[in-house]
C-alpha cells in the first residue's frame, strides 16, 4: 500500500514540470504569430461572408461591424438568381471537370514517360517543362489568343467563344507533369520489373501497377487543377464574348456597374463561388500529406 501510495505523488511532479514549461515566452510568441496568421487568412473570408449578409446601406456604416444586426439570407438567392449563376456554374464546371481529368491522364503518362523510359533528351525535355512553370501566365495571353483564333479548319474566329478554346491551353500543364515525375522517383523500378516478368506490356504495368500506387500525386494534380481552372480569371476574359459561356469568375462583374457596385450582393456570389472548391479541398486533403512526403529525387540521375 505505501508503494502504491508514493507513485502518484512521483509521476505528478514531471506532470507538472511539464505544465509550467508548456508557457514559456518562446511558446507564447508561436502561439501569437499563428493567431496573427490565422486572423490574416481567415479575415478575408469572414470579412465576405459577413458583408454578404448585409443589406447594401449598411456596407460602409461607421463604426464597420463584422456581421450586421440582422442578416440577409435573401442576398445569396439573389445573387444566384440575378447574375444567371445556375449557367456560370454549369460552364465552371464543365470547363473544371475536362481540365482536371485531362491534367490527369496526361500528366501521369508524361511524368512515368519522364521517370521511367529513357529515350535521348529526356533530362532536356524534362528542364524545358520546368522553365514552362517560370513564365508567367500574363506572357502568354496573346500567343494563346492568336493560336485559338487561327486554329485551322475552324470557322473565322477559330475555337474563341468556345469551350476547347478555353480548356486546351492547359489541358495539361508543367506543374502536372512535374509533380508526377517527382512522385513516380518514390516508387521502387523493382516493381515495374516484376510485372513485366509476369508478361505485362508498358501499357499495362503502368494502368495496373503504377496508377493505382500514385493517387496521392493524382489527387493534388486533380485538387490544384480544379482550384486553378475555377478561380481562373483572366484567360476567360479574353477567350469569352459569349455571356452564355461565361465562367463563375465572369460571372461576378455582373454586380459590377459603371456607377454602383452592389457589395453585397457581389460577396455572396463570391461566398457561392467560394464553397464547391471548400468541399474539393476537405474531400482531398487527407492524401496532401502523403503525396508530399512521396516526392522523389529530383534530377539526381
Amino acid at each position: 500500500m505505501a508503494a502504491t501510495a508514493v507513485r502518484p505523488r512521483v509521476a505528478a511532479v514531471p506532470v507538472r514540470a511539464r505544465s509550467r514549461r508548456r508557457f514559456t515566452p518562446q511558446t507564447i510568441a508561436l502561439y501569437a504569430i499563428a493567431l496573427l496568421a490565422l486572423v490574416i487568412l481567415l479575415g478575408p473570408l469572414v470579412w465576405m461572408f459577413g458583408t454578404a449578409l448585409k443589406e447594401r446601406t449598411e456596407v460602409f456604416t461607421w463604426p464597420p461591424s463584422i456581421f450586421p444586426k440582422h442578416p440577409h439570407w435573401d442576398n445569396f438567392v439573389q445573387a444566384w438568381t440575378g447574375a444567371h449563376f445556375s449557367r456560370y456554374f454549369l460552364n465552371s464546371a464543365i470547363v473544371t471537370l475536362v481540365s482536371v481529368a485531362s491534367n490527369v491522364l496526361l500528366g501521369s503518362m508524361a511524368g512515368y514517360g519522364f521517370a521511367r523510359l529513357r529515350f535521348p533528351g529526356r533530362n532536356f525535355l524534362f528542364l524545358v517543362v520546368m522553365v514552362t512553370l517560370m513564365v508567367p501566365n500574363a506572357v502568354l495571353i496573346v500567343p494563346l489568343f492568336l493560336m485559338m483564333k487561327n486554329v485551322p479548319f475552324t470557322d473565322p474566329g477559330g475555337w474563341l467563344n468556345t469551350y476547347q478554346g478555353v480548356i486546351l491551353p492547359t489541358a495539361v500543364t508543367g506543374f502536372s507533369v512535374f509533380l508526377m515525375r517527382q512522385f513516380l522517383q518514390g516508387i521502387p523500378q523493382e516493381l515495374d520489373q516484376a510485372a513485366a516478368v509476369d508478361g505485362a506490356n508498358l501499357y499495362q504495368v503502368f494502368w495496373h501497377v503504377i496508377l493505382p500506387l500514385t493517387r496521392p500525386a493524382l489527387a493534388i494534380i486533380a485538387v490544384f487543377t480544379a482550384l486553378s481552372r475555377w478561380n481562373d480569371y483572366l484567360w476567360p476574359l479574353v477567350a469569352i464574348r459569349d455571356p452564355d459561356l461565361y465562367t463563375v469568375q465572369i460571372g461576378l462583374k455582373y454586380f459590377v456597374g459603371q456607377h454602383v457596385t452592389e457589395w453585397n450582393l457581389l460577396m455572396a456570389g463570391a461566398v457561392i463561388a467560394a464553397v464547391p472548391m471548400l468541399v474539393v479541398y476537405v474531400l482531398f486533403q487527407p492524401l496532401f500529406e502523403q503525396s508530399l512526403s512521396n516526392l522523389g529525387t529530383g534530377l539526381n540521375e
